[in-house]
């Protein structure tokens, strides 16, 4: 009788030890368990740190295994919808006409979805090193603690995912160890129901003319046309890239021209004449010289993309580009005033 129980007992221990999560464990599970699930839906509330001080954020998102999405984030009297129908990401405010819309494959890479929570999860598949350990949160749940470097030097994100589901619970991001967001998710729904429409949009044909999301191609000769002062181009683009199409828009009653160049590595420069221009800077926000004016530097949430803003003396620049920032640099410094 002794010799049985004591077996029994053994197994029983092996049994707990072969169960026990390990950090190679987790991210087999984390992958088995995003590719079974249908969907989600969850409600966050998000406080991001800025030299301006907290900003607060309600934000709900879905998705659906077909990765069409949809993000709502609301601040203060203020919102914002982000939708994706698997073919168009569409950006809008609701109660104003104007919206934006990309086409969903440029806008992988130029657009991450607000706050996504399934993005958290998918780099830190990607992550080459984490660390884990496993805690009781005040209620006697077990959660996952788990910390990875981001794609920026001197970022990490620390992530507390639920033991069940394996989706976060609490998300916070450090830059050189000062924070730079948390999200707390307060709802979470796996496999949802969802409404019909809810990864569409609809708007009036009329509103994106109005808007210029729609804008006729032009000639650099067409461009030249009734624009104030020189067109400024650059005279250094990356291996395999060149000028794709010029068109100019209004954005926020001022006209801008916009260059879009494509290749292995392409990129946007939208210039306009020069005015006293307040660009946001957030916590992850640097300087940059470019010649003798300074510029600003920013990555997008997933630093898939970034902007660089700078000025001469005639005209304001912004360069977006899924680039490293010394091409953007190099782009910038080569501007030269057209025919020169």
């Amino acid at each position: 009788m002794f010799k049985r129980t004591l077996a029994t007992l053994l197994l029983f221990v092996l049994f707990l030890s072969g169960c026990a999560m390990t950090s190679e464990k987790l991210i087999i599970q984390i992958e088995k368990k995003t590719q079974k699930t249908e969907g989600f839906y969850a409600e966050l509330e998000v406080v991001v740190f800025s030299l301006e001080g907290e900003q607060s954020y309600q934000v709900k998102q879905w998705q659906d295994s077909s990765l069409r999405w949809r993000v709502e984030v609301a601040a203060a009297q203020e919102s914002q919808h982000f939708i994706c129908d698997g073919e168009q990401i569409w950006v809008y405010q609701p109660g104003l006409d104007d919206y934006y819309r990309i086409d969903a494959d440029r806008g992988s890479l130029e657009l991450a979805p607000p706050f996504m929570l399934t993005g958290y999860l998918a780099q830190l598949q990607q992550a080459d090193s984490y660390t884990f350990n496993e805690e009781e949160d005040p209620s006697g749940h077990q959660i996952y603690n788990v910390t990875y470097a981001g794609r920026i030097p001197g970022e990490t994100i620390c992530l507390s995912l639920d033991q069940k589901t394996l989706f976060p619970r609490l998300v916070q991001t450090y830059l050189n160890e000062e924070p730079l967001n948390r999200i707390t998710v307060k709802k979470l729904e796996l496999n949802p129901t969802f409404e019909p429409n809810l990864f569409e949009f609809t708007a009036a044909a009329e509103t994106e003319v109005t808007t210029q999301c729609l804008r006729k191609p032009l000639t650099l000769t067409e461009a030249r046309e009734n624009w104030p002062i020189p067109i400024f181009l650059p005279t250094y683009v990356p291996t395999g890239s060149s000028l794709f199409v010029i068109s100019r828009s209004v954005e926020q009653e001022r006209e801008q021209l916009i260059l879009i160049y494509q290749g292995p590595k392409s990129f946007t420069l939208v210039q306009h004449p020069n005015a006293e221009v307040t660009i946001y800077r957030s916590a992850t926000s640097s300087d940059v010289q470019i010649g003798q004016h300074t510029g600003l530097y920013q990555q997008n949430s997933d630093y898939s993309l970034a902007t660089l803003w700078w000025s001469n003396e005639q005209s304001n620049f912004i360069l977006t580009g899924s680039l490293p920032l010394q091409e953007m640099v190099k782009i910038a410094r080569s501007l030269v005033p057209d025919g020169v």
